[in-house]
């Protein structure tokens, strides 16, 4: 696990570093510009997770583990795939059926047991966040093909 907690925080960092040349190191007339920090913290984040990530990989491959899908890995796993879905169609289906039928899935993953209660949480909380705030805070929801 912390070869793979390794390797995403190096590749953040790479992220954020590449995200930091999108601003002036220096401005024109001289002085030290937007992307000077983000360049440098980034340059020495990627150094240090770098170096984390090889200590780690190297251990990992020392000991030579088992690899088991365990069942809390494979929900994990399932709770990344619903998450991706989820925000691949929120602009497609709109927010709120988006909503419903994520947290319908997310409750029907975790606990399969009560499906009324599941029901009911996966409608009326989403209803209730719409209301809150699209009506009453008057914040933009993405529409869907059904118009809502």
């Amino acid at each position: 696990m912390r070869v793979i907690f390794s390797g995403i925080l190096l590749a953040t960092s790479i992220f954020f570093t590449v995200y930091g040349t999108r601003y002036e190191y220096v401005t024109s007339s001289g002085q030290v510009g937007a992307g000077f920090f983000p360049l440098w913290l980034g340059g020495l984040l990627i150094v240090f997770t770098a170096i984390t990530f090889a200590k780690d990989l190297k251990l990992h491959l020392q000991n030579k583990p088992s690899f088991a899908i365990t069942e809390n890995v494979r929900t994990m796993i399932i709770m990344i795939v619903l998450t991706i879905l989820f925000i691949g169609t929120l602009q497609i289906i709109g927010a709120v059926i988006g909503m419903i039928l994520y947290t319908f899935a997310v409750l029907f993953v975790l606990n399969r047991q009560r499906m009324v209660v599941n029901t009911l949480i996966s409608i009326l909380v989403p209803l209730g966040t719409y209301y809150l705030l699209d009506v009453w805070l008057n914040a933009g929801f993405p529409e869907g093909i059904f118009g809502f």
